[in-house]
């Protein structure tokens, strides 16, 4: 019998086999040039810091009883639940000793950061999406900033190398820090608020009363997180000394009065213009305070910077008695850049513009309607209406008010109050005695600790002031916030058994939450979705309905439960 021949098969697995070769080198080529673009992406847009020399400081020394720990004339310092920072000299010698003495608290803010990145981006390729599209927007962000910063930032980073995280060296890490409230406006949710209020102190012709601030700031971390109130006395050489209330990572900022009585407050807003080449806002205030001895100076430093994104900044000057708001959009046009309330008896700002030039603005208008921002002005518009005197214990009421626009009781922790009980920090300031109270937290119900500014400033006087802290509000002691603390306990048990599928302990622990604070928004929103995977669809929607209006501010939440609400319409 003749043999079949098994060429033609043995000629076929070949040609396969070459073919697979072929492929796999493609694939190899492929990967590794793109593996090799990705790295020449990394390069591109990495943040690279100037060459410094940092000092060195030596060995930080700690005191005996743990509270104090100083390096090189720099100190930081717990008092109560404040912490207090002094630095003084050049730029890397400030940052260099920042960086020694803040790691703890820095390190500790830092990975709740990261953990709240990794919940909103749960998956790897969400968070690689991210991560490129942020080095994409930063690239090279940080020439806008003066040497001395950029100086100061790379001292700082040299000394905090825990700062690198993935891909993102220290200093690139630290820079992003600086623009963190810009960073937040690229995302739907607001994470950042805050409001804030000068009242002149003219009675009268011919009486004056002290020249009084107000201010109250939200980083939005968790209802269970706060990070560690930081205040920092900054003496740079050859520029004024200032105090500033923040956050450790932060060289900028966001609440700060320097020792000629220039006090600056910034607040995050949202406009339409496409972001620029220039400054982040947190650091143009600080630009300010060293630089600016009156308020004509300071705004007028404002209007001429170049600027990332939009901000709005309430400037006072205890000297002259005068505060004004400086609204500041990222255009460099004129229109774009308008002073307001300079002479008026009372000044105040949340988080919009409030200038006709921004009415018809769609994001400035979201931001007022769909967010806390436009319930607070009608309540500060309400309470400073007709003020022409005021004292610390009154501007104190004011930070710590809990009601509504229409002055109806607006219960605890309503995100559409003054006093939200999430405040991150909270001060007042006595601009003609030059006065910071502080709160010790949490938010603006502790009591709040006083600081000589003249003093720590270096503005000596004859006779030193006899200082007296202003007390807790008597709120933080009673049953009401007790069952307050017990409400956000059980949302958050309420939240695992509802990831768990357990919806019926999660029901409970939600219904236990609001009948204890039946004010706290996100208790609805459990609520709501265990309804609606339970075929409770009526309830589900009053509850949903209910979360949309005790949670402003929650915009990308906001989409999702509406989405969420027009499925349950048609059911």
């Amino acid at each position: 019998m003749p043999r079949l021949s098994s060429s033609p098969a043995h000629g076929t697995d070949h040609a396969v086999l070459g073919l697979l070769r072929v492929l796999a080198a493609i694939g190899g080529t492929i990967a590794v040039v793109a593996l090799l673009l990705y790295a020449g992406y990394l390069g591109y847009t990495d943040l690279d810091p100037p060459p410094v020399d940092p000092p060195d400081l030596g060995t930080p020394e700690v005191e005996a009883v743990g509270r104090r720990i100083s390096v090189a004339g720099a100190r930081l310092e717990r008092d109560g639940r404040l912490w207090t920072l002094d630095l003084q000299g050049s730029p890397t010698a400030m940052g260099a000793a920042r960086g020694l003495l803040s790691a703890r608290p820095f390190i500790d803010l830092h990975r709740r950061v990261l953990d709240q990145i990794a919940a909103r981006y749960p998956s790897a390729s969400e968070a690689w999406g991210a991560s490129v599209l942020l080095r994409w927007r930063y690239r090279g962000a940080d020439a806008a900033l003066p040497d001395a910063m950029r100086e100061e930032l790379a001292a700082f980073a040299a000394a905090l190398p825990e700062a690198r995280t993935g891909q993102y060296g220290p200093y690139h890490v630290l820079f992003l820090y600086q623009v963190f409230p810009d960073l937040a406006k690229r995302v739907d949710d607001v994470f950042f608020e805050g409001f804030a209020f000068a009242v002149p102190g003219r009675a009268g012709a011919h009486e004056r009363g002290n020249f009084l601030v107000g201010r109250t700031f939200d980083v939005d971390l968790g209802h269970d997180f706060e990070p560690e109130r930081l205040v920092t006395f900054h003496h740079p050489d050859g520029k004024y000394p200032f105090a500033s209330v923040g956050w450790p990572g932060l060289i900028g900022v966001v609440t700060g009065v320097n020792a000629r009585g220039i006090f600056v407050a910034l607040d995050n807003v949202r406009t339409d213009d496409p972001p620029e080449d220039g400054l982040p806002l947190s650091l143009l205030a600080r630009q300010v305070l060293e630089e600016a001895d009156t308020l004509d100076r300071a705004i007028e430093m404002l209007e001429a910077a170049k600027v990332r994104t939009a901000g709005a900044f309430l400037v006072a000057d205890g000297a002259a008695g005068r505060a004004a708001v400086v609204e500041l959009s990222a255009r460099p046009n004129e229109e774009r850049r308008v002073v307001r309330g300079d002479g008026d008896p009372v000044v105040f700002m949340t988080n919009h513009f409030a200038s006709d030039v921004f009415s018809g603005d769609p994001f400035n208008d979201r931001i007022r309607r769909d967010t806390a921002s436009g319930a607070r002005w009608q309540r500060l518009e309400t309470l400073l209406s007709g003020t022409r005197r005021i004292t610390a214990e009154r501007a104190l009421a004011i930070l710590r008010d809990r009601k509504g626009p229409d002055g109806s009781d607006a219960g605890l922790g309503n995100r559409n109050a003054l006093e939200t009980l999430h405040g991150s920090h909270a001060v007042v300031v006595d601009l003609s005695s030059m006065v910071l109270w502080v709160g010790e937290g949490p938010s603006a119900i502790g009591p709040f600790r006083a600081f000589d500014l003249r003093k720590h400033l270096g503005r000596p006087q004859r006779l030193p002031q006899t200082l007296a802290d202003l007390p807790a509000d008597p709120l933080l002691y009673s049953a009401a916030y007790a069952d307050y603390q017990q409400a956000l306990a059980e949302l958050d048990f309420a939240r695992r058994m509802l990831a768990e599928g357990r919806l019926v302990r999660a029901r409970t622990a939600a219904a236990v939450g609001l009948a204890l604070a039946p004010e706290v928004g996100e208790l609805y929103r459990v609520m709501g979705e265990v309804e609606r995977r339970l075929g409770h669809f009526a309830e589900a929607r009053r509850h949903f309905e209910q979360y949309l209006e005790l949670s402003p501010g929650r915009l990308r939440d906001h989409e999702r439960v509406r989405s969420l609400l027009a499925e349950l319409a048609r059911e």
